[in-house]
Order: structure tokens, then sequence, then C-alpha cells
């Protein structure tokens, strides 16, 4: 298998620690759209097409989400502008609230939040002649308003909403203690790219992407460092095409002084120094 944009990355899903399972499961199907692929009493899977895309675990920690480090928001790319239009008139409908929209240059993008805090991202990607892809293969983005009337007046009114089948894990937003630091981490771990960096962000990327993750510190200096079962993000999953890809992720990672843990043959977690959990997988189509 071959990712996009020449990428040797694919993200794979989100997985959250919530506090009331019951409420966040209804959030994820009727405000996003997303259907249940299984469910027990302590963990539900949602996904787009039969393909996992939020994946959430009960937990009995009360913490707030922003009081530590771990995730500033989870893209959620739509196949089309229109796709786009469609589940922004469905949340807008429901009057549920967003937090923030923008133009990217790359993207157009919509922000809210789950009932819990968690950051969402839901956006279409530009056709990658429009991007400002700079000689030295910086992509450099912009936040700009957002044609969301336009955009809005696209959408159609389908009822049940169904988020499209073809949506997938687009990237990854962290906040981060140290964005110089994480993004250095990142870059090697995973052998990643800078595309675009100001002093308390970085956006990196496998291949021709815009950006696979991004590391920001605007949360501040004085965030818990993420520990097991904390509310929030438990950890997001990276597909590798082969065994190869993985053990280098692994011996980078180690190299760096990381924590890495084997959880089988063909899965491995590796921790920043925020208590961030990366979960690298091998393709199974692979």
């Amino acid at each position: 298998m071959t990712y996009d944009y020449n990428s040797k990355i694919y993200l794979a899903e989100t997985v959250l620690n919530v506090k009331n399972l019951a409420r966040q499961t209804a959030f994820y199907t009727q405000i996003m759209g997303l259907d249940i692929l299984s469910q027990t009493e302590t963990e539900v899977v949602l996904g787009a097409g039969n393909k996992p895309l939020v994946h959430l675990i009960q937990t009995n920690r009360e913490e707030a989400v922003k009081s530590s480090y771990g995730l500033y928001h989870m893209a959620i790319l739509l196949p089309s502008r229109e796709n786009l239009a469609d589940i922004f008139k469905h949340i807008a409908e429901l009057d549920y609230p967003f937090v923030g929209a923008a133009d990217h240059g790359y993207s157009e993008a919509l922000y809210l939040e789950d009932l819990e805090g968690n950051g969402i991202e839901l956006y279409r990607d530009k056709p990658v002649a429009e991007w400002d892809i700079r000689e030295d293969g910086r992509i450099v983005g912009v936040t700009e308003e957002l044609s969301a009337q336009e955009i809005y007046e696209m959408g159609r009114k389908v009822e049940p909403f169904v988020i499209a089948k073809a949506t997938r894990m687009g990237h990854i937003h962290l906040s981060v203690k140290d964005s110089h630091l994480s993004t250095t981490f990142y870059q090697d771990v995973l052998e990643l790219a800078d595309k675009f960096t100001i002093p308390s962000a970085s956006w990196i990327a496998s291949g021709d992407y815009h950006h696979h993750l991004a590391v920001n510190e605007w949360g501040g200096k004085n965030l818990f460092k993420r520990d097991i079962d904390m509310p929030g993000l438990a950890y997001y999953v990276v597909e590798v095409a082969n065994k190869d890809d993985m053990i280098g992720i692994a011996e980078r990672a180690n190299n760096r002084g990381a924590k890495v843990k084997w959880s089988s043959t063909n899965e491995l977690i590796v921790e920043d120094n925020d208590g961030i959990l990366t979960r690298v997988r091998k393709n199974i189509n692979n």
C-alpha cells in the first residue's frame, strides 16, 4: 500500500479517555455522524465507512482535558468541499457551537469541541495547485476568513446524517510544553519534515503533505504531564508500510531516550517528554 502525497505514514484513529461514555458516544454519532463499529460497556469505536476514526474509553479520572498536555485537536479530513458543507450545515442546524473557522491556504477548516473539551477540526484540502509550496519544500499556511456562508449554502440536508464514507483522520495537532523540542523529536523519530514553523508552533509532515502532525505551546508551561487514564488523549495511531519502518522508529526513539514498548510484533508505543503516546502499527494490507 502506498500513501497519498508520497508519505511514509498514515494517520489512523484517535483514542480518547472520556468521563461520560454514553454522552460522548451520542455526540460522535448524532453531532458528528460517525457510525458505531464496535461497543462494550467501557469502550466504543466509531468511524466512517467501516474505518475507525475515534475510539472512546471510559475513565474514572475527573481532570479537565485542557489541564494537561496532549490533544490540541484531531483533524478529520472530509473528501470534498461538498462533504464539508454537508456536515457544516448539519451541525449548524443542530445549533451546536463552533469555536472557529479559517481558510488556511491549503485547506478550509471548521473548529469545534466535543462535550468534554477535546478539540476537533473538520477540514477539506484544496487542490495542491493552490498550495503555497516553496522551493525548499515548505508549505506555508495562512489564517484568513473562511467563506462560511458560501460553504453552508452548498450543504445538503440529509436525514439521518452520516459523515462521508471516505472521511479519514487527516492530521493530529498536539499541545506540548516546548514546541521546539517536540517538533525536533517527532521529525527525528517519525522522519517528518518541517513544513512551517513559528516560535511557538510547528507543522511537520511525511512527504509532500502540508502536515501530519502539529505541535504548539499555546497552553503554557505549567500544564500537567499526561499519564495513564487521564481524560483526553489516550494515544493516536500512526500506520507504516512495513516492519523495517517500525524498527527504525523504535531505534530512533530509543536513541533519544524515549520510552518504547512493543505491544505486539506489529505494534509499538512511543512516549514523548509530555507523556503523549504515539502508537505505531504495521499496515495490515502490507
